[in-house]
């Protein structure tokens, strides 16, 4: 399945996460939390997420692990600000960067939730 998440570009670094990934791609790991929505279904290993920011699709990246609680996702050095109250439940999987792109066009709009299903055309 197919994943589409949203950041929000003045709580999350986006840039600097992008900047860091092409300068050094061992730092291809990233946490992305679950957020507050309930879900009745779940992103599963080895799918497929499309980041959204700023109504740009900037990457895709696949799942690496199921959803774990731990205060990790806390401590990214790429939130902005704190707390973050989206991510105050503790419950984040781990995703793999697959792509970047490096000409994002703005018509990739997000979610007000963190999650959603994405039908890629």
């Amino acid at each position: 399945m197919n994943w589409k998440v949203s950041w929000n570009k003045n709580f999350y670094d986006y840039k600097k996460l992008i900047r860091n990934y092409k300068e050094n791609n061992t730092n291809n790991i990233i946490n992305q939390s679950k957020g507050r929505a309930k879900m009745v279904k779940l992103p599963q290993i080895n799918d497929y997420v499309y980041v959204s920011c700023d109504k740009k699709k900037i990457m895709k990246c696949i799942i690496i692990s199921n959803f774990i609680i731990g205060d990790e996702e806390n401590q990214d050095p790429y939130n902005i600000g704190n707390p973050r109250l989206h991510a105050t439940n503790n419950t984040y999987l781990k995703m793999q960067i697959l792509e970047v792109y490096d000409d994002p066009k703005p018509t990739f709009k997000g979610c007000q939730r963190t999650w959603s299903k994405y039908k890629d055309t």
